[in-house]
């Protein structure tokens, strides 16, 4: 017997962060304070995520990428319902921050081109997309499409917004 398939995503929260290479490679801050291998009820996520302060403070990409709904909302960038607009905006952060980047070849068109391509291709799934360079001096940047409600990778953690009032009024 086959599984369902995994509905689609509600929607996508988009993040970007910049900073030290030394402050990215601080893994204190970037994992919940235990280390979880299934997938917990949505309270059990919130008791984990509330239990380290520092975690929730931080605004480093955590190690795992659906952690980030545990973050507060006030860490969300941008918010997409369709796939192409979240893959729009990612493009879009990358672009702006490819003058910055170390390595030649992460700037090279043919290899930026593919890697739009595959988020495209990613989000229109339901996925996440992350992306990752190595700025010039000591810095570091990420990027990170993060599908919400429900993620594929961590199903039950629930959603760091609120949800939105039906058009019109109360709900």
């Amino acid at each position: 017997m086959t599984e369902p398939p995994t509905p689609m995503p509600h929607h996508w929260h988009c993040y970007r962060w910049s900073g030290e290479r030394r402050t990215y490679d601080d893994e204190s801050t970037r994992r919940p304070p235990h280390l979880v291998t299934h997938n917990l009820s949505p309270q059990e996520w919130k008791q984990i995520a509330a239990a380290n302060p520092a975690f929730m403070a931080s605004e480093v990409p955590p190690l795992e990428v659906p952690h980030w709904l545990l973050r507060p909302a006030r860490m969300i960038k941008a918010t997409f319902e369709e796939p192409e607009k979240a893959s729009a905006w990612y493009q879009d952060q990358v672009t702006e921050l490819t003058s910055s980047f170390m390595a030649d070849h992460d700037k090279d068109l043919a290899r930026r081109a593919e890697r739009f391509t595959a988020a495209r291709d990613r989000l229109g799934w339901g996925g996440d997309v992350v992306g990752g360079w190595y700025l010039r001096g000591t810095g570091f940047a990420s990027v990170q499409v993060v599908a919400c409600r429900a993620n594929r990778i961590r199903p039950t953690i629930p959603c760091p917004m609120l949800p939105r009032l039906p058009l019109g009024g109360a709900p």
